[in-house]
Parts: C-alpha cells; structure tokens; sequence
C-alpha cells in the first residue's frame, strides 16, 4: 500500500491515460445527459448512475428526500415540487486498509428546463459533440463535473491503483431550486441514518462548472413569488382600474434600485470588492391578466435576489418584501401584495482555501496545468453551503470550463474535463494515498 502519498506515476502518464478513456468519457457522459433529469423529474440520471456505479464495485445507497426531516433545519428551503420518494444517491469506494484519508464529490443531477426547443441546433437531451465540446442540457451544470470525479477514479484504476482512503460520490436531487437534495445527505450523514457517516469524509469538492477555479465565497440566493392583485375593469373606463401587472413592472424597477444599493461599493462584502455587479436580482417568471380588452386582476411575478456572505436569508428576504410593498403602496393604494418564499433560502458562505485538503487541491491543480488555480467569489449559490455552515470539513467547487449553462446549447469543454479529472486523480493520490488496485 502507498500510503506516503507520493505519486506513483507521472502527470503526462496520467493524461496519457485520460486520453485513451476520452472515447468512454464521452460516450459516459453523452448517456448521462440523454437521461433528462428536470428538478423533480430525477429518476432516469440516478437510475443510470446507480447502474454505473454498480458496475464499478462501488458500494451504493439511496438516500431518499423527506422533506418532514428536513423543515425544521436552518438551511431547508420550502420545496418547489413534492418528495415523491425521489432520492440522493450515495456511491462509496472503500479500501482495503484503513490508512487514507477520504473526499466526498458531491453534484447535483438535476437540471433546469430546457426552454424552447426550436432555439437550440439540436433537441436538448440529444447530445452532440462540436469543436471539443459535448452540448446538451446539464452537460455543463453540472454532469460533466460529475463525471470528470468518477474518471479521476477510473483513470487511477485504469493504471493498477485504487485510493486507499474512502472516496464518495453523491449525486443529489433538488440543487436547481432549493438545495434540499444535499440537506438530505448532510442530514443523513450527520444522523447515522445512512451505512456512511459523515466522520466518513475529510473533505468535499464539488465540481461545479466555474471554469478550473478554486471558490473562496457565494452569494446567497432566495426567491420570492409576488402576487399583486389590483382593480379590474373594461378597458374602455380604464382609469377607474388598478392595473397589476403595470404595478409589478415599477416595482421591478424599484428592486434595481435596491440592487444598485446592495452593490454599492461601501455595501460590498471584502472578497466580493473586485467582482464586478456581484448581486443580481431577477425577474425569472411572470404572468398575469385575463383578457386585452380588460384591466386585469393579478399579476405574479417569480423573483430571485442574491445578497452577501453574513446576511441571514431571513433579513435579506425581509428587506426586499418590505421594498416590494412599500413601492406598491406608493403606486396605489388599493393594491394587494402577498409575498411566498418558495424555493432558494439560501445563505452564502466563504470557504477556506487554506485548509490541508484544499492546499492540496490548489497543488494537485498546478501541477497537471503549470499555474496555481484562480479563485473565484461567486454570484451564483451551490450545495457546497451545506457543507460549509453545517460541518467542519473542508469544502470548496472546482470543476470544468461550461458555456451557456441555463441557456441554449449548453456544453461543456472536453479539454477542461480532461484537465480537471487529471487535477481530482493527482488531488485522491496526494491526499488519500493509493494501494494495488484489486482485479
């Protein structure tokens, strides 16, 4: 067993290797995005991943989402669609001995929808590949990191070694719109209610697709659902109607406003200084009004806003719904507003890149591509919040270059999916060690 954690073999050897597996690499991945997996339509990507991974000898469990579990947590955002017994799925190799440390990867399956299909140059769930690049929905958020951690773990095996510490891959539901997938797995984790523990792991990375960077800080992210309700009326006696949905647009434009404040350079949280226009809110969804000749009643507008690290979800949550009624009540007012989180309550977080298994990470990196890695305040949420807030172990995101994530064509680079399983192979033998794999 080489436990020292010296490598074994070179880093063009192990891309080397990476090479004669980017036939299968693709041909994995394309499978994994053809297995269209919406938020709250999972089932088709666990069930292929649960065959992959069982195909490989890796120990496996469903870690199914009850949501009953999981409401009275800080971090439980109220769900967008039911459990119906969907589940996390939990794949672990286990050495031999017991000699090396552990990292658990965690993705998510779930993906957003797809928007019109006539937008895209080929159907969504139909992947292709084009100049080094495999599109296709979730083929760069996230499946293609996904899989960029389980070819780390094959190419070792591919070249007569295996980690000699735990190596996990969680594949989790609910990331897209409320992050409870990963809560689950936490919980379960932290509760024994699952045959692994949480002391099982003594690190986390999740390969999110921010272009080979090491994250050091998140946004938070909520959303809110508001419904105004005004005054309708024929159209031809307009002036004694309340209009809703003009009502929704001013306070829309009032919510820019509050955006610009929150971004405000004194306003800036200390990692986010050089970000340019690091908090985002966006009107995602709305619909509203019954008929063109009429003042219509209602409009509902689906809205998401990002804040800093340190703001409670609660406050930031607070401040915008306070914002909202009071520009309605400004507008008119005999306007209704009822205001529902639903989805993302989310906080954001910091990570420590200056833990070991980080260090090591940065290392591993620098010495498949001859340059440390970047590091990134992000305006973007991901589950690696559950992680930092919710445990002492070290976590940060780091995974492939993707384009046009939750738009059209999606993809992800092969070059970088190359590059990043090489980083994730060389990070396992720096930080758990390997031993003789078994046949």
């Amino acid at each position: 067993m080489n436990t020292d954690r010296t490598i074994p073999f070179s880093a063009d050897e192990l891309l080397a290797t990476l090479d004669r597996l980017a036939p299968r690499m693709i041909d994995t991945l394309g499978a994994f995005v053809a297995a269209s997996s919406p938020s709250g339509a999972e089932q088709a990507a666990a069930a292929f991943l649960e065959h992959t991974f069982q195909g490989m000898g890796l120990d496996t469990e469903r870690i199914v989402l009850d949501s009953s579990r999981l409401s009275g947590l800080p971090l439980f955002s109220c769900p967008c669609d039911p459990d119906n017994g969907r589940y996390n799925l939990l794949a672990r190799h286990l050495p031999r001995g017991a000699g090396g440390r552990s990292v658990l990867f965690n993705g998510h399956i779930d993906v957003v929808p797809t928007g019109p299909e006539s937008l895209w140059a080929r159907p969504p769930y139909e992947p292709w590949v084009e100049d080094g690049w495999l599109h296709g929905r979730g083929s760069g958020d996230m499946k293609g990191g996904i899989i960029c951690a389980l070819f780390a773990f094959i190419a070792l095996r591919e070249m007569g070694w295996q980690p000699a510490g735990v190596v996990g891959f969680n594949a989790a539901l609910d990331e897209e719109n409320t992050g409870n997938g990963t809560l689950a797995t936490v919980h379960a984790l932290q509760h024994a209610m699952a045959k692994a523990k949480l002391s099982d792991f003594d690190a986390v990375i999740i390969p999110e697709p921010f272009g080979e960077t090491l994250m050091r800080a998140q946004v938070g992210v909520c959303w809110l659902f508001v419904t105004i309700t005004g005054k309708p009326a024929h159209v031809a006696y307009m002036s004694s109607g309340v209009n809703p949905i003009e009502a929704a647009i001013a306070v829309m434009a009032d919510l820019k406003l509050l955006e610009a404040e929150w971004n405000a350079p004194e306003r800036r949280h200390p990692l986010f200084r050089e970000v340019q226009h690091p908090i985002n809110f966006n009107l995602g969804r709305i619909e509203g009004g019954e008929w063109n000749s009429s003042v219509p009643c209602t409009c509902t507008m689906g809205i998401r806003f990002g804040f800093f690290p340190g703001t409670p979800a609660d406050e930031a949550t607070r401040a915008v719904s306070d914002r909202i009624r009071a520009t309605a009540a400004r507008l008119d007012s005999s306007l209704v507003v009822e205001i529902s989180s639903r989805g993302h309550f989310s906080p954001g977080c910091e990570y420590d890149l200056d833990a070991p298994p980080l260090k090591l990470l940065a290392q591993a990196h620098e010495k498949i591509n001859g340059t440390a890695p970047e590091h990134l305040a992000c305006t973007a949420t991901t589950d690696g919040r559950h992680f930092a807030l919710m445990t002492d172990i070290p976590v940060t995101i780091y995974g492939p270059i993707a384009r046009n994530i939750h738009g059209i064509d999606e993809a992800v680079s092969l070059a970088s999916m190359r590059r990043v399983a090489a980083t994730m192979a060389q990070f396992i033998v720096d930080w758990c060690g390997v031993e003789a794999a078994v046949d």
